[in-house]
Parts: structure tokens; sequence; C-alpha cells
């Protein structure tokens, strides 16, 4: 959203799903213009309230669907675990609710059509929350590549690891909450390549399992129809650089750690000294994600010109790819 440029009307969100990733969001709505939190859903009613209290919402609810009907909430934020969000968002879509849904999406392409279908039918915006494709430091790469900085992209490469304990009955690892490191962080290597080089034609990809059957690590390499590649990781077994970098015929772009989240990218062109691009800092990250549902909502759109319902189906197929060649299913597959 251009700066000064606000929601016609104060939006009231609703959040269902009170835990850790709720609050970076909670944080986010009091720190955006025109975005206020009006209500919070748990299936725990202690904790919905106690969450309600902590950021200033005047209703909780101990029940999802009193949360969807509520007539005083505009939008929803899905942070209940990856498992759930089909089940939820179709809950807020078929209320008429405009849904923010964590990503990943869904646990598969199935559930993501089924939530875009939803959001066709019922004409209810729907976006997922990949907060990153609105951060600066993603229109400013985007702007480097259109002007023809680096030439044409060839190679993309993007990690993301860290070593959490290993927890079956956690949503790290249990299938029954959408756990694997694909879904969780490996979706975030995934978005890059997908933004800057679209569907990949061919997929070669491994993956360690755990105990539980979901991807403890996994690494894919993906060839495009131009013969662009590109090398994606995510893991759980170590931590890992959280770099990226994006090649082209004429220079390449890196991007240092955390670079999902950062503020600054390089440019390196043969012959040339470095530039070095320093964005606004992130405060939270997670209101620009918001100010662009707003802008949608505003406009009467149901999704994102930036990050549309082709673009989450897209990534979903080539996750339930990434996924067959590994030997992960999830319930119900």
């Amino acid at each position: 959203m251009p700066v000064n440029q606000y929601p016609k009307q104060a939006k009231q969100w609703g959040i269902i799903g009170p835990g850790k990733i709720a609050a970076k969001f909670a944080a986010a709505l009091a720190i955006t213009e025109g975005a206020e939190l009006a209500a919070v859903a748990s299936r725990d009613e202690a904790r919905a309230g106690e969450f309600a209290g902590k950021f200033g919402a005047p209703r909780s609810y101990g029940d999802y669907g009193m949360l969807a009907k509520d007539p005083g909430v505009d939008a929803v934020y899905i942070a209940t675990p990856h498992g759930f969000h089909c089940e939820h968002a179709l809950l807020c879509l078929q209320q008429g609710k405009a849904v923010l849904c964590e990503k990943p999406m869904a646990l598969s392409n199935r559930q993501v059509q089924e939530m875009v279908d939803a959001s066709r039918t019922h004409k209810t915006f729907l976006m997922e929350a990949m907060w990153t494709r609105f951060l600066p430091m993603t229109g400013k790469l985007l702007a480097l590549i259109v002007e023809g900085r680096i030439g044409k992209v060839k190679y993309v490469r993007a990690d993301f690891g860290f070593a959490p304990p290993f927890n079956p009955d956690g949503r790290l690892y249990n299938k029954a909450l959408g756990g694997g490191s694909l879904l969780d962080i490996g979706i975030y290597p995934l978005f890059l390549c997908q933004l800057l080089l679209g569907e990949p034609s061919g997929i070669m990809a491994a993956a360690q399992l755990a105990p539980t059957g979901a991807d403890d690590s996994c690494v894919a390499a993906l060839h495009y129809p131009d013969g662009a590649l590109a090398v994606i990781s995510s893991l759980f077994s170590c931590q890992t650089s959280i770099t990226a970098e994006i090649a082209g015929t004429e220079g390449i772009i890196r991007i240092p750690t955390p670079w999902y989240k950062n503020n600054r990218l390089t440019l390196s062109r043969q012959g040339l000294p470095d530039e070095e691009f320093r964005l606004e800092p992130v405060v939270n990250g997670f209101e620009y994600q918001i100010r662009e549902t707003m802008r949608c909502m505003d406009n009467g759109l149901i999704e994102s010109p930036d990050l549309t319902h082709a673009f989450s189906l897209s990534m979903s197929r080539v996750m339930d790819a990434i996924r067959k060649q590994c030997g992960v299913f999830y319930p119900g597959e």
C-alpha cells in the first residue's frame, strides 16, 4: 500500500488460533493504520480470553464458528496448524469473511483448490499469508530484475534450516497437524523460485524422514522450461545459512541471513563495484500483508494481484510433487 494510503474504513480483524504466530500478527495489527483486532477464537475459551486481554480485543470465543459468524468481524487471520487451514478458512469464507490464511495455504493442492473455489463462490477475499512477498526487499529485488540489472535469471538458490527439539506430537513433526520441513519452512525458498521463475517443468527431490513420517529435511532441484535451475532446501536437523542468491547472465543478487525477512541485498556485476541496497527497516513484517489485504478489500477484490490464487495453487502443486517423491503423505491422501 502506498505511503499514507489507508483503508477507506477501519477493518475489524479476527484471529483463529491464538498461538505464537498469532501473537506476532496481533502486534502487527496494533501498528497498522486502519486495522483493529476485534475478536479471538480458540478451542480453549480461557486461552482465547487471555490472548484477547493481552492484545486488547473486545471479544473472545471458545468456538471458531462463533467468530466466523460475528457481524463485527470483517477479516480473519487463520493461525491454526497447517492441517486445519482448509477447514477453518472454509468456515470463514462461507460466512462472507475475508481470509488471510497462514502459509502454507493448506496441506495439498486439492485443499487449496477447495478454498479458492469457496472464495470465488462467495465472492470473498482469500490470500495466503506469504508475508515475504510484500516486504520492501522483495519489491526492490523484482525491480532490479525487471530493469535488467542481472540479465536473464538462470539460477536461484535459497535455504532455511534450524534445529528444534524433536517432539512427535508437536506441529513440526506430527503429520496430522501438517508437520514437515517442506510445508513449514521449505515454502519460503520455494516461494522465491516461484516468484522469479514460475512453475518448474522438472523436479528431483529427496528427504530424510523423521520417525513420524514427516520430512525432517528436504532438498529439491527444480528445472524450468527456459533452462533455468533452482535448488531449495529445508531442514529441522541443523542450522543453515538462511541466505539466498539469484544469478543471471550479467550479475548476481545476494540476500544475507535471514533472507526471507531482510531489508538489504547486494548486487554484484563483473568489473563493477558491488552495490548494496538498504530498504526501510522491517519492524514486524506482517504489517505489509495486512495492508495489502485491506487494500484489496477496499477495491472489491477476492485475490491480490501480487499473490494470486493461481500462485498459491501452483506452489501447492509443486509441494505435492516434492512430497510424493520423498514419500511424505498426509492423512486422507
